[in-house]
């Protein structure tokens, strides 16, 4: 699952265009989604992972955006923390499957 805001990021829409690429070359199915603001990234999960939660067995989440010290900013000035979001996918994930989580600083 790629989710990436645009704000102030050129080249937001390439760079989520090559990891697509990248992932389906390795024979992983993609879902790709700009967000713009934390009520349309939660909502956004939580469509994709009703979609994918009964037939995935492992998981990839790539949050690409501007931000700082754990929060993310949308291209509507909207913010969230990546915490909000690990937590939102713990609960939507199947009970047997679990997050290893890496963050990029």
């Amino acid at each position: 699952m790629i989710l990436f805001s645009s704000e102030n990021r050129q080249g937001a829409f390439e760079e989520a265009d090559g990891l697509e690429e990248t992932l389906k070359a390795s024979g992983c199915d993609v879902i790709k989604m700009e967000w713009f603001d934390a009520v349309e990234l939660h909502n956004m999960i939580d469509s994709a992972m009703i979609r994918i939660a009964g037939d995935c067995s492992l998981l990839i989440v790539c949050l690409m955006s501007h931000g700082s010290r754990g929060v993310l900013s949308g291209s509507c000035g909207g913010r969230v923390t990546v915490n909000d979001v690990l937590h939102q996918l713990t609960f939507c994930l199947p009970s047997d499957m679990c997050i290893p989580m890496v963050s990029l600083a």
